[in-house]
């Protein structure tokens, strides 16, 4: 079984959020004042995802700070005005030549999409993919959406396993079921956690925004250098806990965090391990799992003494045995 790094401390990570909206869609700040909120809580980068309406802003970019052009496609439901549909997250890709012209800066898109059918939502990823960008299955659990459409659909490279917004507005914000269905049927996806926030109230006691993000550890805080991680896993996401260590070594697993209450290790088809220190209830900051050569993957969450949770990124097992 090959030894890997999947998270090195030795390398600098990057926070970002991807899922966010100004007055270009149904924010409450314009473009720029949302850029400053999140500078000012320490971010490296985030996309201004407004809704069906596609951003482009290198003018906020800066040595420390990058905005990544993209979009939040939505308005897709097999019945009109129901909850259950699909909005997609959409980054744009650098790395590929696009098979369709890139959208420009404020490029609107017509809403709703029109629902011709079940192959509804491919046709719209297809489409997405073919203008040279990444999508995201967004916020699963507040759509309603059903497990089997993360086996049914393809070229999504990640699903959001953590919405803050949801959380904080009707608590249905957890997407790991579907993620997990997703793995377990042979998906190669990741995982994201992040805000989907409108309002940005600095002042608000139970905030909105900041509460979902993602690391990315990345050459360099460059569009390319974000992008190209993204679509290689080398990323956690989180709600608090920080990941500084991820590794297979050994044939085992090993990650390194800050203080946490559990480390629980993801896999399938068998469970992996469970840690806690339940009689003294002392944080733990390193666990290891042995990695079984007929598991299809295993991730690890790290959950904190407050509840919120560190995500990495499945490792696929097959991948280690080549």
């Amino acid at each position: 079984m090959k030894d890997i790094i999947l998270l090195n401390r030795e390398k600098p990570m990057y926070k970002g959020n991807l899922h966010l909206h100004t007055t270009w869609s149904d924010g409450r700040l314009p473009a720029d004042e949302v850029v400053n909120v999140f500078k000012a809580k320490g971010y490296h980068f985030i996309s201004l995802s407004d809704h069906d309406v596609y951003t482009r802003t290198t003018e906020f970019d800066t040595t420390d700070f990058i905005t990544l052009p993209g979009t939040e496609r939505g308005e897709l439901n097999q019945v009109p005005d129901k909850n259950p549909g699909y909005h997609f997250g959409v980054l744009d890709d650098p790395t590929v030549e696009p098979r369709e012209e890139r959208y420009p800066h404020l490029h609107a898109f017509p809403v709703p999409v029109p629902w011709i059918g079940d192959h509804s939502p491919q046709l719209l990823i297809d489409e997405l993919r073919d203008r040279g960008n990444l999508v995201v299955f967004n916020h699963p659990e507040w759509h309603l959406t059903r497990f089997e459409d993360m086996v049914k659909y393809d070229g999504f490279f990640a699903v959001e396993i953590y919405n803050h917004s949801t959380e904080w507005s009707t608590a249905s914000s957890y997407g790991t079921a579907y993620w997990d269905h997703a793995l377990q049927n042979g998906k190669r996806v990741f995982g994201i956690a992040a805000d989907d926030s409108h309002t940005h109230q600095p002042d608000w006691a139970i905030p909105e925004y900041g509460g979902g993000w993602i690391q990315v550890q990345a050459d360099a805080l460059a569009q390319t250098e974000v992008i190209r991680s993204l679509k290689q896993g080398q990323f956690y996401s989180s709600s608090g806990p920080e990941v500084f260590d991820l590794r297979v070594e050994n044939g085992e697993l090993r990650i390194e965090c800050s203080p946490c209450k559990f480390i629980m290790f993801k896999a399938f088809p068998q469970r992996g391990p469970f840690y806690g220190n339940f009689a003294t209830g002392k944080p733990l900051t390193s666990a290891t799992a042995t990695i079984e050569e007929d598991m299809i993957y295993i991730r690890v969450e790290c959950v904190d003494f407050e509840g919120n949770v560190a995500w990495t990124n499945p490792v696929f097992v097959e991948d280690l045995l080549k």
